[in-house]
C-alpha cells in the first residue's frame, strides 16, 4: 500500500572529490571521480523506503529515453521505490548533475535539470496522480516546476494529506512568490543558506522562527553539523545531530544528506512519531549519511534504531 508520495528531480550524479574546492579561474586537481545515481526526488525516496516497508514508497519525475533512465529505474525499483508515476520523453535527456566534494565533505553542486524540467501541471492532473494522491498519507514535493509543485501542493492539502515541501532551488522565486504556497504545507524544509535567503535575515535560527509567524504551518531549517531548528508560531526548538566523532566516524562528503533528513522524517512520520522525535531520527540518518561517500547513502531504519539507542544510552 502506498503511504509516502515524492515529486522531485531524479539525476544522474558525477561527482568529482577534490582537497579543496576551487576558487574561480583556479584549477584544482581531482582526487576520484563518482558516477552514481541521486537527484533530490529520488534521493529522498529511496531514504524513506529504507526506512518503510518495499512499494510503500512511490515517485513522480521524468526522465530520458536514454541509458541513465535504464539504470534509474532498474535502481529504485530494487530499492523498492515504485517507479508507474515516472514519466519518460524522447525529446529530452534525463537530468545530470556535477558535484565537486572537498575533503571536509563540503560540497558545491551544478545541475543539469533537463528532463526534470519538462513534467508538466496536466500530469499531476492524470487520473493515476489523483489517485496516488489519494491513496498516500504523506505528499513531499521537492523540486519540480513550480506549477507541478502548487498543483501537488493543493491537491495534497485539500485532500487532507500532509503535505511536506522543501523548496530547494525554487527558493529562487523569493518569499513574495512563494509564499501562498508555503500556506498550504503541513511542514516546509530549508536549508540554512535557502532560509537566509528568503528573509534576508544572516542567521538560519531567526530565519527559520520569522518564517514560522507568517506561515500557518510548521518550518524546518537544517543547521548542517548542528541539527536542524523547527519553528511553529515564532517559537523554536533546535534539536541536535549526533555527534559522529564519538562513534569513531567522520564526514566524508554531505552531498544528499538534506534529501536524507526529508525522506527519513517523512517515513517517520508516516510511522507515527510527533514532531521532534521524528525530526530527531531523521538528524540521525542524515548524519550517518554524511559518513558515506554515496549520495544515496541513507541508512536503515535498523541502523538509526541502533544509534538512537546509542545516544539515548549515553
Amino acid at each position: 500500500m502506498l503511504k509516502v508520495l515524492v515529486c522531485g528531480a531524479i539525476n544522474w550524479d558525477r561527482t568529482l572529490f577534490v582537497d579543496r574546492l576551487p576558487n574561480p579561474g583556479q584549477e584544482i586537481r581531482v582526487n576520484r571521480i563518482a558516477s552514481e545515481p541521486g537527484g533530490k526526488g529520488a534521493n529522498t525516496a529511496v531514504a524513506a523506503a529504507r526506512i518503510l516497508d518495499k512499494n510503500s514508497v512511490a515517485t513522480i519525475g521524468m526522465l530520458g529515453m536514454d541509458d541513465l533512465a535504464e539504470m534509474h529505474l532498474r535502481i529504485l525499483q530494487n530499492e523498492g521505490v515504485h517507479t508507474g508515476l515516472i514519466l519518460r520523453s524522447d525529446k529530452v535527456l534525463s537530468g545530470q548533475a556535477y558535484v565537486v566534494v572537498d575533503k571536509e565533505g563540503e560540497d558545491m553542486i551544478l545541475t543539469y535539470q533537463a528532463a526534470n524540467l519538462a513534467i508538466s501541471q496536466d500530469f499531476v492532473q492524470s487520473c493515476e496522480v489523483l489517485a496516488a494522491i489519494e491513496e498516500s498519507s504523506i505528499i513531499v514535493v521537492i523540486d519540480p516546476p513550480l506549477d507541478v509543485a502548487a498543483s501537488l501542493i493543493i491537491n495534497g492539502k485539500s485532500r487532507g494529506k500532509t503535505v511536506v515541501w522543501s523548496p530547494s532551488l525554487l527558493t529562487n522565486y523569493g518569499f513574495s512568490i512563494l509564499e501562498q504556497y508555503m500556506r498550504n504545507v503541513d511542514y516546509l524544509i530549508l536549508n540554512q543558506q535557502e532560509a537566509i535567503s528568503l528573509t534576508s535575515i544572516n542567521d538560519g535560527i531567526q530565519a527559520c522562527t520569522k518564517i514560522s509567524t507568517i506561515v500557518t504551518g510548521k518550518v524546518v531549517v537544517t543547521l548542517g553539523h548542528d541539527g536542524c531548528v523547527l519553528c511553529s508560531s515564532g517559537k523554536g526548538r533546535i534539536i541536535p545531530s549526533p555527534q559522529l566523532s564519538l562513534y569513531g566516524l567522520n564526514v566524508v562528503s554531505t552531498v544528499g544528506a538534506g534529501d536524507t533528513l526529508t525522506g527519513a522524517f517523512a517515513a517517520f512520520k508516516e510511522k507515527g512519531f510527533e514532531d521532534v522525535r521524528a525530526l530527531y531520527l531523521a538528524n540521525i540518518a542524515a548524519a550517518l549519511k554524511t559518513t558515506r561517500v554515496e549520495t544515496r547513502g541513507s541508512p536503515t531504519y535498523d541502523e538509526i534504531q541502533r544509534y538512537a539507542r546509542d545516544e539515548n544510552s549515553s
